[in-house]
């Protein structure tokens, strides 16, 4: 039976409308975020080698990451009205995960709980219309919501 193993909450960052979710040994990522950043408005996530990058809807504002590590694929969420979704995949030789924006890592990491993985990554974004629009006039706290769900593949 799928079930989740372990679930953490991040507060991010974000600065210049998006992160990244990378390896935390960043000599062992080939282009550490922002390097090779995908032109905004053309993908809410986007995947590269040993990183992940996401597409915030606001250019600076703290936004809310709820992560769940599950034991396999877990089921799609529909515990809120998602504006966005997206799915990839990132391997973590270390089996933790830094949190970056353009300014440089943030303090909290994730852990995956299990070092040389490749691991799918399924990502929910809500609150991007509103942040959007309040990022416009100051910097909100916490209107845009992501959640994201890791299972093992390989």
């Amino acid at each position: 039976m799928v079930s989740v193993v372990c679930r953490q909450s991040i507060e991010i960052l974000v600065d210049y409308s998006g992160f990244a979710l990378q390896e935390e040994d960043d000599t062992q990522v080939p282009v550490v975020y922002p390097e090779g950043r995908v032109e905004l408005g053309t993908s809410f996530l986007s995947s590269h080698s040993m990183r992940v990058d996401v597409e915030s809807a606001g250019h600076t504002h703290d936004a809310l990451l709820a992560v769940e590590i599950w034991s396999g694929e877990p089921p799609i969420d529909e515990s809120e009205d998602w504006e966005e979704r997206g799915e990839a995949t990132i391997t973590s030789p270390t089996g933790r995960l830094s949190i970056w924006v353009v300014a440089g890592p943030q303090e909290e990491s994730i852990a995956l709980g299990r070092t040389q993985a490749t691991w799918r990554l399924r990502m929910y974004s809500v609150g991007r219309e509103e942040v959007a629009r309040l990022t416009g006039v100051g910097v909100p706290q916490g209107d845009e919501r992501y959640l994201a769900h890791f299972w093992p593949v390989g």
